[in-house]
């Protein structure tokens, strides 16, 4: 841990494979294995025996670490497209790129799982909390009406558009840089090719030549 603080013996590819792998535990931990443990017991789900508060708890750590592993995922990809494709040393990168880059995306993932803390819109939703209303009825005496009796729906809307261009933006981004680095490779290899053929075609050329001077 004391080499990745100092930073001194990583490079900024390991740093964002931190990053990447602690968002990944976060997500897995509160979503895949505490999973319905933090969901309100009301619910009446299987192993359901939390609270409204544990509910927001894993609501907030599942959209922090869900969307810092999707921002890390297009990190790696334009870390490796700026080092292969444009030449750019991990020093370079390390100066112009790494610390705004890490900057932006614990920013961007920090005030977006906030949100529907402030709103109360972490709510039991498939299997775990996440960002939804909740529903239920809007009254004892009106038994056919359901109302939002927890949460915010505009605020889910606006965040769900968010979310979905923000992966969108991602997914595009990731492979429009992977198709490129790998053309750019592929060019590379075919020029490499090329240059060692026609060097061992001069080689050959010339070694008839000299048979042929000395019969």
């Amino acid at each position: 841990a004391k080499k990745v603080r100092n930073g001194k013996e990583t490079d900024p590819y390991q740093r964002i494979m931190v990053g990447l792998s602690i968002s990944d535990v976060l997500l897995s931990f509160f979503w895949f294995f505490l999973g319905t443990w933090m969901v309100p017991k009301e619910t009446g789900w299987l192993w359901a025996v939390g609270n409204t508060s544990s509910c927001s708890v894993q609501g907030f750590f599942v959209v922090f670490a869900g969307y810092g592993e999707t921002c890390y995922q297009a990190a790696i990809s334009l870390n490796i497209l700026l080092l292969i494709v444009f030449g750019w040393k991990q020093e370079t990168f390390s100066k112009k790129v790494e610390k705004p880059m890490h900057f932006l995306i614990i920013a961007f993932v920090l005030v977006f799982a906030i949100i529907p803390l402030v709103y109360e819109t972490y709510n039991p939703w498939c299997g775990g909390c996440t960002i939804i209303p909740l529903w239920g009825k809007c009254s004892a005496k009106d038994e056919g009406e359901f109302c939002i009796v927890r949460g915010n729906q505009k605020v889910e809307l606006v965040l769900r558009l968010i979310a979905g261009a923000a992966i969108l933006i991602v997914l595009i981004f990731c492979t429009v840089a992977m198709v490129w680095v790998y053309l750019y490779v592929r060019g590379q290899e075919i020029r490499n090719r090329r240059y060692i053929f026609g060097g061992s075609n001069n080689a050959e050329n010339h070694r008839v030549k000299t048979d042929t001077k000395n019969p």
